[in-house]
């Protein structure tokens, strides 16, 4: 039987969109070099975001390093398979931020930014003769022109936090963390006086691959308008909500 094609593909490009669970649209490093249409339509080659075994020995050794005068008792909580997959740059310093403050632990958003700022200030850069700190080149970076939302320092860290929960096939960011046996985890909580209510972030690991999955929890939070307009029912990992949880979009839990 001859390939079967529709809209101009092969039809197996199709089932991307069409996927009838979660798990079958998250990214795995056999999916690399493939061509799949993304939600727009176009037809997309799924890039590399993982680390193989010679990106994970040059990260677990330079994490080695950089952590080796940190306290035992931080470590431990952590777990021994935890080593933070990025090896420079913001992403670095916020999984660094919340691994010092304490894995498995939710942390409010003030104080990832705190640890941040401690971590980055010492980190002297060099360029054209001028020398500054990490933390304030990162402060003082830029808004991107043609950003549909420009963002400042902080908004940056947050939509950083997002990103660290993308395991789909396109721009998986999360994927290393999986790797490293990780996940960050977001919880969203009401707050008197504040509409859109506060954000607390974790850094949780585990034993096995399988279960580092991350969580977004919304059960103490009161959604100013329908969920649908915060919540994503394909989140890939585990959505907890008032009355119900949901993992790789499948409710798994709901009081009646």
């Amino acid at each position: 039987m001859g390939q079967v094609f529709k809209w101009g593909y092969p039809i197996e490009l199709i089932l991307y969109r069409k996927a009838s669970t979660m798990i079958e649209i998250m990214y795995s490093p056999n999916d690399v070099g493939h061509k799949l249409i993304n939600s727009h339509g176009r037809l997309v080659k799924v890039r590399k975001y993982h680390m193989d075994s010679k990106d994970k020995k040059l990260a677990r050794d330079k994490w080695l390093k950089d952590t080796q005068h940190v306290n035992q008792i931080i470590k431990d909580k952590a777990g021994d398979y935890f080593f933070n997959p990025f090896r420079k740059g913001v992403y670095y310093y916020q999984i660094y931020a919340m691994f010092l403050l304490g894995a498995n632990s939710w942390h409010s958003f003030g104080s990832v930014l705190k640890t941040m700022e401690g971590i980055m200030s010492e980190v002297d850069i060099r360029k054209e003769g001028i020398t500054t700190t990490a933390w304030e080149k990162f402060k003082g970076k830029s808004q991107r022109e043609q950003a549909c939302r420009c963002k400042d320092y902080k908004g940056r860290v947050q939509e950083n936090m997002i990103f660290f929960q993308r395991l789909t096939k396109f721009h998986p960011y999360g994927y290393k963390l999986k790797q490293a046996h990780s996940a960050v985890d977001i919880r969203r909580e009401s707050m008197p006086g504040f509409s859109g209510g506060r954000y607390l972030y974790r850094l949780s690991t585990y034993a096995t691959l399988k279960l580092a999955m991350p969580i977004r929890d919304y059960e103490f939070f009161n959604f100013p308008k329908h969920e649908r307009k915060y919540v994503n029912n394909k989140f890939i990992g585990t959505l907890k909500l008032k009355g119900r949880t949901i993992v790789n979009g499948e409710i798994i839990d709901e009081m009646s």
